[in-house]
């Protein structure tokens, strides 16, 4: 004897979940301002599809007109709301105009079908292939975000195999309307496992993608409250602490290819003249400037920390104290010829460097005392250059103590 299940309870409780969901999304839609719009959007796709489940599981004790032409609008037109909700998530170009003129199309379709249950395979089918449409071109643009850092890959990966699941399914009832027909008895019923096993999918898909959004916002937030330890919002080089933390676990760390590591430490000169000539404002400018001539000059495996103020440091994981040198001079005469323009100003500037290796002692603490030794030697000696020793050449220009104290100021960050 086959087992018979009742899709119209099933769909209730389907009902009942995705109006759960889809308070949850909205509720958390103001936990993070970036998602909020596409929060919105899933929250209200979500509701129509619990709705358009509720219209379904009350067939006979509801008008016809509710629960054919508006719960069939109501199911397929979720979809688009849903590729509305994920063009907002991953900052493509918003197109309400297109989900919300298919929700309108979609019912129009419905009403010339009537509202009766004669069109059974019809509705099915336009059901189907609209929503494996939307749902494709979803999982495509939730594609185009996997391997980005920002974006936490594990709930995106979900989401995009979601979609492809649920579109796969889709066009899979498409067929078997094409082929068999319906499968669901005028009474609501199905016959068998098999037969029950698509409902269910569907009943459950509404929890399933609050669920996964959910898990996306939340990976998206942590990665936020990442960078906001470890990344120095002016510059975009890593924080004292971060550095420091990278820069030990990288000197642990056997070279990838032949060298040692090597220690930079920079500080821009006269930097106080800037912000008092100039204002802060021109200040940072300099500063973010500076710190994207850093990312660009070195090597990728380069860390590279704001230790304070003005002064930076850079930690060449497998390098030789020749290609160190070399590197640092290279930084000397690009921060030279470069002109730093904003609104009715243009800067140059100049920066000393200190340079240690292995050789000063093989702990962080111990290069960075050498490296620090020598950058002050550097601006003893004049400023604008580079120092590889604790041999200064003879001074010139050399500053006052007090000028020395406001330059080699250290802000913590």
């Amino acid at each position: 004897m086959s087992l018979v299940f009742d899709v119209r309870s099933l769909f209730f409780l389907g009902a009942v979940a995705a109006f759960i969901s889809g308070g949850m999304l909205y509720l958390s839609r103001r936990v993070h301002a970036p998602s909020h719009s596409g929060l919105t959007w899933s929250a209200a796709a979500i509701a129509c599809y619990g709705m358009a489940m509720l219209l379904v599981s009350m067939r006979g004790t509801v008008p016809d007109l509710l629960s054919y032409v508006v719960a069939n609008t109501l199911v397929t037109g979720a979809a688009a709301l849903v590729h509305e909700g994920v063009r907002r998530l991953v900052d493509a170009r918003p197109l309400p105009g297109l989900a919300l003129g298919t929700m309108a199309a979609l019912f129009l379709l419905q009403l010339w079908l009537g509202s009766g249950p004669e069109p059974y395979e019809q509705r099915l089918l336009i059901t189907s292939v609209v929503q494996a449409a939307f749902a494709i071109g979803s999982a495509r643009l939730l594609h185009l975000r996997l391997g980005r850092p920002s974006e936490p890959q594990a709930p995106l990966r979900w989401a995009v195999a979601f979609c492809w699941l649920f579109a796969a399914g889709h066009l899979l009832r498409a067929v078997l309307a094409l082929s068999v027909g319906g499968v669901v008895s005028p009474a609501g019923t199905v016959t068998g496992p098999g037969h029950a096993l698509m409902p269910t999918l569907f009943a459950l898909a509404p929890m399933v993608y609050g669920l996964i959004l959910i898990g996306l916002v939340n990976g998206r937030i942590a990665h936020e409250l990442w960078a906001l330890a470890t990344i120095d919002a002016l510059t975009g080089v890593r924080t004292r602490r971060s550095f420091m933390s990278e820069a030990r676990r990288a000197l642990a760390e056997p070279p990838p290819h032949r060298g040692e590591p090597v220690m930079l430490m920079l500080d821009l000169d006269r930097f106080k003249q800037i912000n008092d000539r100039h204002g802060h404002v021109c200040g940072d400018l300099v500063l973010s400037g500076f710190a994207r001539l850093l990312r660009n000059i070195g090597p990728s495996d380069a860390v590279i920390g704001r230790y304070g103020g003005e002064e930076f440091c850079v930690l060449l994981h497998a390098a030789t104290p020749g290609t160190g040198r070399v590197y640092a001079q290279r930084l000397c005469d690009a921060v030279r010829a470069k002109r730093f323009d904003m609104t009715g100003v243009s800067v140059s500037v100049t920066v000393s460097i200190g340079v240690a290796d292995a050789q000063d002692g093989d702990t962080l603490e111990a290069m960075l005392l050498a490296a620090d030794r020598r950058l002050y030697a550097a601006k003893v000696s004049g400023r604008d250059r580079v120092m590889v020793d604790d041999v200064p050449p003879a001074p010139s220009d050399t500053p006052s103590a007090a000028d020395l104290e406001d330059e080699r100021r250290v802000l913590a960050v």
